[in-house]
């Protein structure tokens, strides 16, 4: 496969009027304060879908996609996403976090929605070529910030109506240089996390355990709800029963017991996050006993001495509290989880 040829800037320049990239010098004294925000960088890396294959992509030097007014993504949801990190190493080395673990959850994704599959090699060259061409925005070795990469596959081609599918799928991968999504809460303060009575993340055999687009945008007025009543996220139950625990807002939950057990969710409406599975790996390492089981909330959260969001944005936050109606269940442990 010929290499990503990068797009005439010229093309895409009447897109970006007065945007300009970040500059990687002011950010030499940020790279620890970085927070989880949108930072201009050179350009993301585009695939496109036709005809049943895949082109060879390019790079396009600008923050913008063109794309068809009806299409599948806008209209019905048809877009899935990945979150994945690169790491400047001590060597000198910049190397990616598992990112065939991401792949193999985006194919999923993609045969959960009927889009066509992105294969690992192709995923795997697009993020690296993505992370190659930003290098310079690639925070150093020794700093708590990282490159945090966004895989993204969604149908760009027009849809009215659910058949036929759409023609055209576009499969893009950008990056910026970012902090934990939880800031300063995601260090040694914790997060007060509320539980949704009267809100679903996701149903039984629905989306759930893909990483959809539209299941983030279910969350968008709950959390805010929450926000706004000075909770820092929202904690889910399972839909049909409001009895077992699902995930936080945008993570896993995982619960460490007075005996040093790793419990964390198992149901089909659940995201399996990258970052769990190696949390669980490496608790299995140091001999702890792993269980992957249904959670109910009222009669087992109290068994828990710490309890933490995982996942890729947020790597591991502190639950220093869980509400739930007028009951509020404090956690001020976080030993284990936070080795």
């Amino acid at each position: 496969v010929p290499p990503p040829v990068a797009q005439d800037e010229e093309v895409y320049s009447f897109l970006t009027p007065g945007i300009r990239k970040t500059k990687v010098e002011d950010l030499a004294n940020k790279w620890d304060n970085l927070g989880f925000q949108i930072r201009p960088v050179n350009g993301y890396m585009m695939y496109t879908w036709q005809n049943g294959r895949w082109d060879m992509g390019s790079f396009v030097p600008a923050p913008y996609v063109l794309l068809h007014i009806n299409s599948g993504a806008l209209h019905y949801g048809v877009s899935v996403f990945e979150g994945l990190k690169a790491f400047a190493c001590k060597d000198g080395m910049v190397r990616l976090m598992n990112p065939t673990m991401n792949s193999a959850r985006m194919q999923q994704g993609a045969a959960k929605l009927r889009m066509p599959r992105v294969p690992t090699e192709m995923f795997i060259e697009g993020v690296s070529e993505a992370v190659r061409r930003n290098a310079e925005f690639v925070p150093p070795y020794g700093h708590s910030a990282s490159m945090y990469i966004r895989p993204l596959l969604f149908a760009s081609g027009h849809m009215l109506g659910l058949a036929p599918l759409a023609e055209e799928y576009s499969f893009l991968v950008t990056v910026m240089p970012a902090g934990g999504y939880f800031g300063k809460a995601g260090g040694e303060e914790g997060v007060d996390a509320l539980v949704m009575e009267d809100h679903d993340r996701a149903a039984p055999h629905g989306t759930g355990a893909v990483k959809a687009a539209g299941n983030y945008a279910a969350d968008l007025e709950p959390v805010h709800s929450a926000k706004a009543r000075g909770y820092g996220t929202t904690l889910y139950l399972d839909a049909k029963e409001r009895r077992y625990i699902e995930e936080f807002s945008v993570c896993n939950f995982v619960g460490i017991t007075k005996d040093r057990t790793f419990v964390t969710p198992a149901a089909g409406s659940i995201l399996s996050s990258t970052t769990n599975r190696m949390l669980q790996q490496l608790a299995k390492d140091e001999g702890m006993t792993v269980e992957c089981r249904p959670i109910d909330f009222d009669k087992e959260i109290e068994s828990f001495d710490e309890v933490g969001m995982v996942g890729t944005a947020a790597v591991v936050v502190k639950v220093k509290s869980i509400t739930r109606g007028d009951r509020v269940y404090k956690k001020t442990n976080f030993d284990t989880l936070s080795r």
